[in-house]
Formats: structure tokens, sequence, C-alpha cells
């Protein structure tokens, strides 16, 4: 498959062509699946971390990467449920909209008019006519555009037509994010590993898992230890729906709230997230926001995977997956530290020289610790020319592989964060000496397997660049939101995806998409960019072609079934998570059934289901644009979950 230039092998012509080292995104039980792709340095669009395989329950079953054909010339879109059922021939943001933002909502139903009413009176606030019809490629729907101006905090529905199709309900009000970005933020802390969780907000409990982090057992031979000695590696989250702990979606998660804090600080104040008793008691009494107290958690576990010389483990997993419905505390399996590679060194060096900026003014202490374990593990890389990813013999039999064989964006990110935080003139050098040619990639929207978009905004944003790359690394960001602006409004529902990026976390993929408009925005201030951004939110909440959100807990259509181990083992599905989305590749047997059985076009590849791990799996990498944006759009008042 093939978008702008980047091209993506499918999971079984992968498998069959005996590639080393494949891998899996996120974690599940079973098989292996696709790695990042060398060229997805520097690609001018895409996403290597939404593209591989989750493991499967079947460790035989493959998933044959194919896309979805649309043949589908539909108005009403039957497929999909009533048309007559509210939500499902008019799409909206269900969570809803800020007062003066534009609002618009897509309606695929074979009508000419609209009106918005007041859903408490039924009285009519506004109306207007339906924009011409339009066929959209990605869902096979025929759909109308209903553009409106309601500004007066409330709740509404919009009818289309007679009113037999309707939308679901939905707000406007100046903080209708709030709720959401305070539940996705908190949903980290309720993935903390070797941590009791007794959450009176969501009531989900269990006692500490996996204990045995504190003594994991390395699973090699290694420099400064022996294969089997003990290793504290305690802490950190757990990544998707299994209790792996991930180096490199975990530096690249605590490095976007990171971003989300220093971008828009005045949102994050303590005490906003309602943290569960006894968890960052001494961070929240030392005044540090709720948002930083969280991370922190994961930064200290970092820090324990980094080696004496600088360079980072891989992971922390036991050897087989642990069923369903297996609590943390049930999962008694020895634990090992797997792997060690220099692309997650280098994301470890950009994240913690991100945290020594943050954490200064809060605890300088910790901010000299992040910034000597930064410049560590940079040394590790001056040290190291060549991309280094070690792998062992079954060491993805029980965990993800996260696996990439090039580092030159995260050398990059590392090298311009330092200079950030440092103003050395020796990161300039470096990047100057080994890594001039990423100044001139357009780097795709962030994600574990390229996070050059952040080494080019760290760049951007340092005093201490030179003018002139500084001034193209601006250029060539605006050139690519023009881009991406043109995509959103050719789509219509209005998502920054192409009609072949329906797959592995393809709605974590929009968010971030969005994200990069937003700094665009930065550089060159026009309201297209956070128009289209806003759209990437208005998806993943609910204004999509499944007629669904895709963040649990918001909105009436969430997802309600997400492949998670805490879900199936405690009973609670906690708000917060984003799933993955629509998977036009398949990757799991249900979602491979569907493909198989009905043929649906590729942004309707999704099922709400616990076996579809390919479709409907969290993690914690998913959600963490969606925190970079929802900061932008909420003021620190409407952050609270009571």
């Amino acid at each position: 498959m093939v978008d702008d230039g980047e091209r993506w092998t499918s999971r079984r012509a992968l498998l069959a062509a005996g590639v080393a080292g494949a891998a899996a995104v996120a974690g599940c039980p079973g098989g292996s699946g696709s790695t990042a792709t060398p060229d997805d340095e520097g690609s001018s669009d895409g996403d290597a971390s939404a593209r591989g395989d989750t493991p499967t329950a079947s460790p035989d079953s493959e998933g044959d990467g194919e896309t979805a054909t649309d043949d589908a010339e539909t108005d009403a879109s039957a497929s999909d449920g009533d048309a007559a059922e509210p939500g499902q021939a008019v799409l909206v943001d269900q969570v809803g909209y800020r007062p003066d933002d534009p609002k618009e909502a897509v309606v695929r139903a074979d009508e000419a008019t609209f009106e918005v009413v007041d859903a408490a009176s039924g009285e009519t606030v506004t109306s207007g006519d339906l924009s011409a019809p339009t066929d959209d490629d990605a869902s096979g729907d025929t759909v109308r555009h209903a553009t409106f101006d309601v500004r007066e905090p409330g709740t509404y529905r919009l009818a289309a037509g007679d009113g037999a199709a309707q939308s679901r309900e939905f707000e406007v009000g100046a903080g209708i994010y709030g709720r959401t970005l305070a539940e996705i933020c908190r949903r980290y802390t309720l993935r903390r590993a070797n941590t009791r969780i007794e959450d009176p907000v969501t009531d989900l409990a269990y006692g500490p898992g996996h204990p045995q982090d504190r003594e994991a057992r390395l699973y090699f031979d290694g420099e400064f230890r022996d294969e089997g000695e003990r290793v504290d590696v305690h802490g950190g989250w757990y990544d998707a729906g299994d209790y792996g702990k991930y180096v490199t979606p975990g530096a690249v998660t605590v490095a976007q709230l990171l971003l989300a804090y220093e971008r828009d600080p005045d949102t994050f104040e303590s005490g906003q997230l309602s943290l569960p008793a006894g968890v960052s008691t001494a961070e929240r009494e030392a005044g540090l926001p709720d948002l930083l107290a969280e991370a922190k958690f994961e930064l200290e576990w970092l820090e324990r995977m980094q080696r004496p010389d600088g360079a980072v483990y891989h992971k922390v997993a036991g050897r087989s997956w642990p069923a369903m419905d297996t609590r943390p505390s049930e999962d008694t399996q020895p634990r090992y530290v797997f792997g060690l590679s220099t692309y997650g060194t280098g994301m470890v060096a950009g994240a913690m020289a991100m945290a020594a900026r943050a954490y200064r003014e809060f605890d300088a202490d910790f901010a000299d610790r992040m910034l000597a374990s930064a410049r560590d593990a940079f040394a590790f890389l001056e040290a190291n020319p060549d991309p280094v990813f070690r792998r062992d013999d079954g060491q993805n039999a029980g965990s993800g592989g996260y696996a990439k064989e090039t580092d030159r964006t995260e050398r990059f990110w590392a090298a311009a964060e330092l200079l950030k935080t440092t103003g050395d003139a020796r990161f300039t050098e470096y990047l100057e000496s080994e890594l001039a040619p990423q100044f001139e990639a357009t780097p795709p929207a962030v994600s574990w397997a390229n996070t050059l978009l952040l080494g080019h905004w760290a760049y951007y944003t340092a005093e201490a660049a030179d003018p002139g790359r500084r001034a193209a690394v601006g250029d060539r960001l605006v050139a690519d939101a023009d881009r991406l602006v043109e995509r959103v409004r050719s789509e219509g529902y209005r998502v920054a995806l192409s009609t072949d990026q329906y797959y592995w976390a393809s709605a974590k993929l929009a968010v971030a998409q969005g994200v990069k408009l937003l700094l665009a925005n930065e550089v060159e201030a026009r309201e297209a960019y956070v128009d289209a951004a806003l759209d990437q939110v208005h998806y993943v909440l609910g204004r999509t072609p499944t007629a669904r959100s895709y963040v649990t807990g918001s909105g009436e259509a969430a997802p309600e079934n997400p492949h998670s181990r805490t879900v199936e083992s405690t009973g609670v599905n906690v708000p917060g998570n984003l799933v993955g989305g629509p998977n036009a590749e398949g990757g799991d047997p249900a979602l491979d059934e569907l493909i198989a059985t009905e043929d649906p076009p590729p942004a309707k590849c999704y099922l709400d289901e616990t076996a579809s791990y390919a479709s409907n799996e969290p993690a914690i990498d998913y959600a963490a644009p969606l925190v970079v944006a929802l900061a932008q759009f909420t003021p620190a008042s409407a952050v609270g979950v009571e």
C-alpha cells in the first residue's frame, strides 16, 4: 500500500519474506507482527506505530493486511444500523463543542435542510440548508454537511429534513472537554504497575501488580549484568491491553504529556485529577501539577531501565501472555528485562531532556537527575554511532516486539532537546555533522517509530538554534500543515486520514495529525490549522463513519468492550482510553472475519469487541496526542471528574 511515497508491507508478506525481528505494536496474546520499516525516517506522511499486528489469541493466526474495497453507493449507510435511530444518520462530536468554535455535523441522509433543537424543550434554536452531497471513499457513504452556529451553553440535537434523522445529544460549553481530558490523564495513574489501586471515582480496585518487577531477571548476558541477574525495574505504566512495560511507547508518551504541559502550563494544576489516595502524595503536597506528578512516575521507571553507560533496556514482561481475566496481582510469573536499543536510548534522552526543563521550578534535584540521565544516554549514542536493536530468542513470547532497526530520528530528537535545554554548542555540532539530512525531511506525525517531529519542534523552539535552519524547519511544517488542511477538507468526515491510512491505531494517527497542525499554527497562525485540528477531536469523539466515539466514557456510543486485561479481570471499563479505531488490514480473528464476510469500507473496519485487539485495544501512546490537543482547548477550571 502506498501513500505519499511511504510503502508498507502486509503482515503475511512480511512473514513470508522472513524479515528479521517481526514485532508487535501493542501487547496481546500470541504471534508476531511487522516492524517499523527503514523508510519511516523522514517520510512525508503516515504513522509507523499504526502498522503491525498485535499478537493473537491463536498463535498461528495471521492477518492478511489486506484493504477492504469500497463498492457501496449509499445515502443512509444502512449497514450501520437503523438510520432513524438517533446518532446513525446524523453524526456529531458526542461530547460537544466550544461556543466560539466552528460547528459541523455530517449527515448521511437524503435531505436538504436541518435544524438544531434544544434537547430539553424541543425548541428550534437555528436551522439551515445542508451542503450538496459528496461521496466519501473511506466510508462508502454519501454525506452532506450541516454548518451551524450555536453559542449559548446547553444540550442540543441536530435533526435533518423532517426530523426523522437526528444526532445524539451534544453540549455546547467553554469547558466541554474538561472531563475527557481529566479522564485521559488520570487513566495513566490507573495503569500504574506495582501499585495498589483503589479509585473512588471509577471503583477500579486491585492489589499491587507484579511486585516481582523489583527483582526482574536480565534475559541475556550484558556488559554490566549476567543473564538471570536481578534488576529493580519497578514502577511505570502497563502499556496496552497487556501487562508489559515498554521503553519506546513509554518514552514517546511521557514526552507528549510534557509537551502538553510545556505548551499549555496554565491548563494543569495540582489536585484537579482527583488521584486516588496514596498516589504521588509527596508530589501533590509539594504543589506539583497532577500531570507532572504522573509523568514523573513513568520517568522514574525509565531511569531504572538505564544502564550505567547510558544505554536503555527495551522492555519488562513475562515469558507468556496471561489470560484475559488475569488481574495484575494474579500474574505471578517471573518477569524479565529484555533487549536494548539505540533508538530507545535516543527516545529516553529526548524525554528526559524535556523533563529537565519541566520540573526545574518544582524539583531542581529531580530536574538535575533527568538532565544527567539524558546526557548519559546521549553519550552512549555518540560512542555507538550505528543502530543497535538487541533481540534474543523467545523475548516476544509474552509481550510486544516494538522492533525498529533505524535510529536517526531518535538521535535527532535527543540532540535537539538537549540543545534546547542546555544551549550547548556540542549538540548543534552533532546535528550538523551526523544528522544534517534530517533537517530536510518532512516529519510524519509523532509515533514510537518516528519522533522526528518532536526533534524538529525542539530545534525550532531552541534559543540556540541556527536562524536559517529554524526558518527552514518552520517552513516545512507549515507546508505539510497546508497539505493536511486540504486533506481534511476533502474527506467527508473531516478526518486527517487518507483512505489507505485506516490501519493499526488509525484513531491515534488522526489526532496526532491534529497536533502537527497545532504546532504549525505556532509557526504561522492560521485559523484553518486550528479548525482542522479540532476536526480530529470531533472525529475521535463520535463524528465517525461507525457512529462511535473511540474514547471510553466519552459520548453516548463510546467503546464498551475494549481489549484490556484490567477491564476483563475487574469488570470496570475505565474512562479515558483511546482505542485503536478502524483497521482495514485486520489482524485479529474477529476483525479478519468481519473483513472477509462483510467487506466493509476501510473507515468501518472496527468492532467494539474484546476479541478485536486490532481495532479496540487502548495503549498509552494512543491517548497521548489527545492530551496535547485538548490541553489547548480546555481551561484549568474545567479539568476534573466531579
